[in-house]
């Protein structure tokens, strides 16, 4: 069985991870043969536009495009938090670079930022291309697209991107962006490798070749040494709905925007659907962001949770964060027992209670006990780490953005100090 499935409805590719878990360079190996069987077949014949419907993980986005943009004038990637597709490769005015598609309309529409600093940013370390994030500004999807092309216009034309045998990508990207460099740089590489923190190893970081013009060489794995890093992997866990899913996603962006800051990489343990995406997508399109959820949605088995622990344990960046279900259950066991640190959120002193001893049976320290009130007007820090971070975070609702909450700012400085002393 395929661990990716795509299929071709007129204009539109429907993709989506399948059923059973994979690492990443299995499901690019698979996807790469589906596409490669797609093309032949003529079901992907080409076109004025080819819009990509599902979830995409960077390393597909890298594939996936270099095999599909020379087949379509343009090509436009569903993003939910802008409720549009947003135009990635285009050779024709009728759909520019950035644009955004309205997904009910079909409206072509072009919305720029006004941000003083560039929403992704692309820099050489080594021998390796940097390319991530800027965690100092918000922008959106759209926005990203056209500052990647403009940085990459930039260390091409300075000769500072000079082509190769071989490129290898590293970075919190974003999967436009992913498609961006993919489009503009496949011409200039004999393979590409991008950077994947889920198979990773102490001291040896794995990349998955994505693009190649040897197609056998997609989907291998090239082992780099490097340095031996502590890892922290902090599980967010507590009682059912307190917040916690609110709570990841406002630490993820606050700690983005914290030059001081580890390297962070933010999960969710939970098979329940909220995916990175969902936060901002409940915030403008609540409906969507339902329907989602429950398309994306698991179930919270053995099995499940055997794979999440072991990608936990193999994701090699100095900061791991990432929530667990509310449930003190044999499966979140499993999970939590690759953790180094814990953060409680609960709604009483009994879930803190419960709570404590589950995390105690699993010799986990605990670094903070935070109570969920919904009803609260503001956050209280009634202690500080160390020895304990205690205090009462405010009004944790789906689609509202917390990064600026005293607590999530003070659970953030805990997290800092830590990775300093390691």
């Amino acid at each position: 069985m395929s661990s990716y499935q795509i299929k071709v409805d007129n204009d539109m590719l429907e993709v989506d991870f399948g059923n059973r878990p994979a690492t990443g360079d299995r499901i690019v190996r698979d996807a790469h043969t589906r596409l490669n069987e797609l093309i032949k077949s003529g079901q992907l014949a080409g076109g004025t536009i080819l819009k990509i419907n599902g979830p995409l993980s960077l390393l597909l986005s890298f594939n996936l495009i270099h095999q599909v943009a020379h087949l379509y004038k343009a090509i436009a990637l569903s993003d939910t938090r802008l409720g549009a597709y947003v135009v990635v490769v285009s050779t024709t005015p009728e759909y520019p670079v950035g644009c955004r598609i309205d997904f009910v309309t079909g409206q072509v529409t072009e919305v720029h930022s006004e941000s003083s600093e560039p929403g992704f940013l692309i820099h050489w370390d080594g021998d390796i291309l940097k390319a991530e994030l800027n965690g100092r500004v918000q922008v959106d999807g759209d926005q990203i697209v056209r500052d990647t092309i403009h940085r990459l216009e930039e260390l091409i034309s300075t000769g500072q991107i000079k082509g190769g045998k071989l490129l290898k990508v590293h970075g919190r990207a974003s999967v436009l962006a992913g498609c961006v460099i993919a489009n503009r740089l496949a011409h200039l590489y004999g393979a590409i490798a991008v950077f994947d923190p889920k198979i990773g190893e102490p001291g040896l970081d794995k990349y998955v070749i994505v693009i190649s013009h040897n197609s056998d060489q997609v989907g291998d794995i090239l082992e780099i040494s490097t340095e031996v890093k502590s890892n922290l992997k902090i599980v967010l866990c507590g009682s059912p709905n307190t917040g916690k899913t609110v709570m990841r996603e406002g630490l993820k962006t606050a700690l983005l925007q914290r030059r001081e800051a580890p390297s962070s990489y933010v999960i969710s343990g939970c098979p329940d659907g909220d995916g990175s995406w969902y936060s901002e997508t409940a915030q403008k399109y609540p409906e969507l962001a339902k329907e989602l959820k429950a398309k994306y949605k698991d179930s919270f088995t053995p099995e499940f949770a055997e794979s999440k622990a072991q990608a936990i344990e193999s994701i090699q960046n100095p900061l791991l964060v990432f929530d667990v279900g509310g449930e003190k259950s044999p499966e979140n066991e499993i999970i939590m027992s690759k953790a180094t640190h814990a953060v409680i959120l609960a709604k009483t002193e009994a879930e803190v209670k419960e709570w404590q001893e589950f995390c105690q049976k699993l010799n986990l320290p605990v670094l903070a006990i935070l109570y969920s009130d919904l009803k609260a007007k503001a956050d209280q820090i009634q202690s500080q780490y160390p020895p304990l971070l205690e205090g009462i975070i405010h009004h944790l609702e789906r689609g509202e953005d917390v990064s600026n909450r005293p607590t999530i700012h003070a659970l953030v400085d805990v997290l800092i100090q830590l990775s300093s002393a390691n």
